[in-house]
């Protein structure tokens, strides 16, 4: 239905009352570029629901012959019966010339598009050098996490964060007299380390979360300064690191730990270790361990079944 002239004109003059002569041009563009995007939107709604699989056409590869020229030789050549098949996103049939699929609309000739997805018995092996067994290639090509190993010199940093970090556990538990900040200075732990003292590191994906000492003294190994990423605590970490130093050790065990640190002594004891005597553990510490009378007073010492075995008195 059209619009005549003199119903035209009253909206002109009703416009121009309006919004006056400055803004009407202003007006006008707004209105007729709105116009515009209404027609667009309304031509495109149409067409995808009149053929919603309908897709800008392929592009011509440089090679390939010019469009009538391929007509030609389509005409000249013997018509083939059309050869069906199914795609392989919803199984419906298609025919060998789509390029799209008219049920599920996927691309079904393009090569660098995804693969269509297999099902678990369809996917292929990983390939395997020859004369290498799969899994043992598969070893050699990722580490498995997590991994328990020898902690490295350049990870020291490391090592000292996570071991004053899980120290601050300490603080106003331990006598004041005992406590400082750091816990333990840079300095102090590379003199454990040049006095025997091999660290061992709990790694998962390239990440240092837990450390444990390992002092061997002859007839006795300690374990000494075992801590965990606060993070990554009551996750298992200080048990690994225990067990792997533990699998490696042939002889007697024994850890020192703080009086007042109930949690690391129900850890060890969880783990088979147990108390010695007041008077045997005054003795082990100032035997095995080089650490100032207060601390001596201050602590205990834990022994593992292999220590008990040999020193029944002292249990």
């Amino acid at each position: 239905m059209g619009i005549d002239f003199e119903t035209l004109l009253i909206l002109v003059v009703l416009a121009f009352i309006l919004f006056g002569p400055e803004k009407l041009p202003e007006y006008a563009a707004t209105l007729g570029k709105f116009v515009a995007k209404l027609r667009q939107a309304t031509t495109e709604m149409t067409r995808q629901y009149e053929n919603p699989f309908q897709y800008p056409p392929e592009p011509t590869p440089a090679n390939s012959p010019e469009p009538r020229l391929a007509g030609a030789l389509t005409m000249i050549q013997s018509p083939s019966p059309e050869v069906e098949s199914s795609c392989p996103y919803c199984q419906g049939k298609v025919g060998q010339h789509f390029t799209y699929c008219p049920k599920c609309g996927h691309r079904l000739r393009e090569d660098h598009y995804p693969p269509p997805p297999q099902q678990p018995d369809q996917a292929a092996p990983p390939e395997t050098a020859p004369g290498s067994e799969p899994s043992q290639q598969f070893a050699q090509a990722q580490p498995a996490y997590p991994l328990v190993r020898l902690l490295r010199h350049d990870e020291i940093d490391r090592a000292l964060t996570i071991i004053n970090q899980a120290a601050l556990a300490y603080k106003g538990v331990i006598p004041a007299d005992c406590w400082q900040e750091p816990y333990m200075p840079e300095e102090e732990l590379r003199v454990e380390i040049a006095a025997g003292v091999n660290f061992w590191a709990y790694e998962v994906e390239g990440r240092l979360l837990g450390v444990m000492g390992r002092q061997d003294l002859g007839e006795v190994s300690l374990i000494r300064h075992a801590y965990v990423d606060p993070g990554a605590q009551r996750q298992g970490v200080g048990a690994r690191l225990l067990t792997q130093i533990l699998q490696e050790v042939p002889g007697p065990v024994l850890v020192g730990t703080w009086a007042a640190a109930w949690w690391a002594i129900r850890f060890y004891e969880k783990h088979g270790f147990r108390l010695v005597t007041q008077e045997e553990k005054d003795r082990l510490l100032r035997t095995y361990w080089t650490i100032s009378p207060r601390q001596v007073e201050t602590s205990v010492v834990l022994a593992d079944p292999k220590w008990r075995s040999l020193n029944p008195q002292a249990d």
